[in-house]
């Protein structure tokens, strides 16, 4: 980030992928039993300016990806607005300081979602991210994921757009009334997301990514028994595609019914998961994983 006064300040803040856990980071569930996610910050990056100019002030983004991706971006524009706005006056943020003052300012708006956004946002690099009381930051475990580990993720995983969402929020109001009211088969699956954090991040430290995967679909799995729309008809076919073509597991990203899905795929197999998944009509995102920020 650039220095305060009267120069512009510029930014770059991370999208996310998540491995596992999302969906339990939302305050009906967390308050009450405990959240957890494992997800990592990637690019592309949310580039952010501001100036000062003789209208006032100036604030500028840009970010490359398609729309409803579920890759976090409304976490990261939030993050980015408030490291340029604070930057302005010459005040910093510690990283959790930023991802609470984000999810605060969603809040305002009338966004009702999780945290884990705004954390890999403001963190950067891979996290363990375990959520309480809404009003309560986060337990951050920032993890250091060996360099061979990285390098095998980042060939060995695809991430590919499958269109936006048929009724962008929908499927989250239903969850969460079903949720309130008591629905047994909700609950359970949302104990099994939460619950799956820790042997996926066991798996990623080791560089067992076989097991990674297996995590992968055990949330999509799960996130299917919370509402059928997170998993659509075309999300399957290209789940179903990508796993005949050599993925070992795979998810959507985000709460699903559209938007990014991973695939984990074996080894020496992402070229033809990735052909299979162009085949369908699908546009492959392109990422790398993002350092720590801080």
């Amino acid at each position: 980030m650039g220095d305060g006064g009267n120069g512009p300040i510029t930014v770059r803040i991370p999208t996310r992928i998540d491995f596992a856990g999302g969906w339990s980071d939302v305050h009906y569930f967390s308050e009450r039993e405990g959240g957890a996610v494992l997800n990592a910050a990637i690019t592309p990056y949310v580039e952010g300016r501001a100036r000062w100019d003789n209208a006032g002030l100036c604030l500028t983004y840009t970010l490359d990806l398609p729309p409803s991706s579920h890759l976090g971006t409304s976490g990261s524009i939030d993050v980015a607005w408030l490291a340029l706005t604070i930057g302005l006056m010459g005040h910093t943020q510690s990283p959790v300081e930023q991802a609470e003052s984000a999810y605060r300012l969603e809040k305002l708006l009338g966004i009702e979602g999780g945290k884990q956004d705004q954390y890999a946002a403001a963190l950067g690099g891979f996290n363990a991210l375990r959520f309480g009381a809404e009003h309560d930051a986060a337990e951050v475990e920032r993890l250091d994921v060996a360099a061979e580990t990285v390098r095998a993720l980042e060939d060995r995983c695809v991430l590919c757009y499958s269109g936006p969402p048929p009724a962008a929020g929908s499927v989250h109001e239903r969850v969460w009334e079903r949720y309130r009211r008591g629905d047994r088969k909700v609950i359970s699956a949302l104990r099994d997301i939460r619950d799956s954090v820790t042997p996926a991040r066991d798996a990623l430290l080791s560089g067992d990514l076989d097991a990674l995967a297996h995590q992968l679909t055990l949330n999509r799995e799960a996130g299917r028994r919370l509402d059928p729309d997170t998993v659509t008809a075309r999300m399957d076919e290209l789940f179903h595609k990508g796993e005949a073509a050599g993925a070992l597991g795979s998810k959507a990203c985000g709460e699903g019914g559209g938007g990014c899905l991973l695939f984990l795929c074996a080894r020496a197999r992402e070229n033809e998961v990735e052909r299979a998944l162009r085949e369908k009509g699908t546009d492959i995102i392109n990422f790398s994983f993002a350092p720590r920020r801080v």
